[in-house]
């Protein structure tokens, strides 16, 4: 038994298979940061903090004696709860393949979003100070018209190099963003077609962020660390459902502002 106590649940092991299958790839769908950034384990449930490397002296404990406290972030934890049906459960085992699990999707989701928003917006209250904050002094304004994003994201990538920032560089699109770019043709040339010529990685459906973020991927720059990786856990059960939860505690580090050009919308 584990921390999670599936083992009590009501769900068969086929049940449990389509409801894992269904949160990963809902996760997956929402989640743009862990395909841009570098992931760091998963280290396990009891990993507390990640080593910032640094220290800070403290009040000595007795004359002669210095005193220095080591720096560390701590993980946070995230918790989601969602409740599915007996009657989608019990489905599964009577062969049904179009079983209920509008919960465990819109549950996942709203897990990959919030893990986004600490990774690009921050999360003052978990210590996790996000990728715009730490590259504020390079945002660039998007111009109003989508034909021209290909020249905005040009000059965006010429201001990398001239920071000696390597590539591959990937661009992180809002919904928004990402669907007038894709619906928007230039004298009949689609404009995401001209935008992946410039880049040599992904562009990046990103639901959780406004505006888009132009991204170094060549490694080093951006750490997510990750104790638990998302999980699903029992909480309790009655005749009509099963409460259950999504469960994953991380942190996220910036260690170079500059590989990293967030573009706003004006």
């Amino acid at each position: 038994m584990n921390n999670l106590h599936r083992e009590l649940a009501p769900i068969s092991e086929s049940a449990w298979k389509e409801i894992e299958d269904e949160a990963t790839r809902s996760f997956k769908r929402n989640s743009a940061g862990r395909r841009l950034v570098d992931v760091n384990g998963p280290l396990g449930l009891d990993t507390a903090s990640v080593t910032l490397g640094s220290r800070a002296k403290i009040d000595s404990p007795a004359d002669g004696i210095s005193a220095f406290l080591r720096q560390t972030q701590p993980l946070v934890e995230l918790k989601v709860p969602f409740a599915v049906t007996r009657e989608a459960i019990d489905n599964v085992d009577r062969g049904a393949k179009d079983s209920d699990w509008d919960p465990v999707r819109d549950a996942a989701a709203q897990l990959a979003l919030a893990e986004d928003r600490a990774i690009f917006e921050g999360y003052a209250a978990a210590g996790i100070t996000g990728i715009r904050s730490q590259a504020a002094s390079h945002a660039t304004a998007l111009p109003a018209d989508v034909r021209d994003y290909p020249e905005a994201v040009s000059q965006a990538l010429n201001q990398l190099r001239l920071e000696s920032v390597d590539g591959p560089y990937s661009l992180a699109l809002s919904a928004d963003l990402y669907s007038q770019v894709a619906e928007t043709s230039n004298h009949g040339y689609p404009i995401r077609q001209h935008i992946a010529r410039i880049l040599d990685g992904e562009i990046v459906w990103a639901p959780a962020i406004t505006g888009a973020f132009l991204i170094s991927t060549r490694g080093g720059d951006f750490e997510l660390t990750i104790g638990q990786d998302v999980s699903i856990g029992y909480d309790s059960h009655d005749g009509d459902s099963v409460n259950l939860y999504f469960q994953e505690s991380f942190t996220f580090l910036t260690y170079t502002p500059e590989a990293v050009i967030p573009l706003t919308i004006a």
